[in-house]
């Protein structure tokens, strides 16, 4: 089995995030992708995120009707910091034998080395690369010898700070989301929606 680990606040999931999964579903044919949203991430411990149940809740309006894709809550239960590494352990012991797939930015792998247990991090799971347009990988000093593929992905310009900006500007933020999660939003008055 090939699983395909998507991590991130997903704060709110958009349309880009989409893209990527179903870019990520085609190139890699994993058996299932999981989309893992943070929980509190120890390297940003003042972070303020919409509330679990939300991200979750829009995550799911966004996969709907896609088998091959489904959310991991794992992080957002656990107490305290949320570690890679320990969802990566957890899953390898849930699945034996199947092949763990880490999406990672090319931003979030320079920075590998300084997350906790990376080498377990290496040593667990594939590490899948992407690079910033026409920006070539480079492999960080101080990470041991891993597995490494890099995923060109077509630009994807949108980001969950441009969503919550348009938001605050009362933009129609349907382009940016989709419908159902815009739905889910303006329902529950998230991120300074005015009614």
């Amino acid at each position: 089995m090939k699983l395909a680990i998507f991590g991130g606040s997903f704060d709110p999931p958009h349309l880009g995030h989409l893209a990527f999964a179903r870019f990520a579903l085609q190139a890699l044919a994993p058996d299932r992708l999981l989309w893992l949203p943070a929980g509190r991430q120890w390297q940003k411990p003042d972070q303020v995120m919409a509330a679990p149940v939300h991200r979750v809740a829009m995550i799911r309006e966004l996969i709907a009707g896609d088998a091959r894709q489904a959310v991991d809550e794992r992080e957002l239960q656990r107490r305290g910091p949320s570690f890679t590494a320990d969802t990566l352990r957890e899953l390898a012991a849930e699945r034996p034998g199947a092949e763990l797939m880490f999406l990672i930015g090319q931003d979030q792998y320079a920075r590998l080395p300084t997350w906790y247990r990376a080498e377990a991090i290496a040593g667990l799971a594939t590490l899948v690369v992407v690079p910033r347009a026409g920006e070539a990988v480079v492999t960080p000093s101080g990470l041991p010898p891993h597995r490494l593929q890099v995923l060109e992905l077509p630009d994807l310009p949108i980001s969950s700070t441009a969503v919550r900006e348009a938001i605050a500007r009362g933009d129609d933020i349907c382009p940016l989301v989709g419908a159902d999660v815009a739905s889910y939003i303006a329902s529950h008055r998230l991120y300074g929606k005015k009614p």
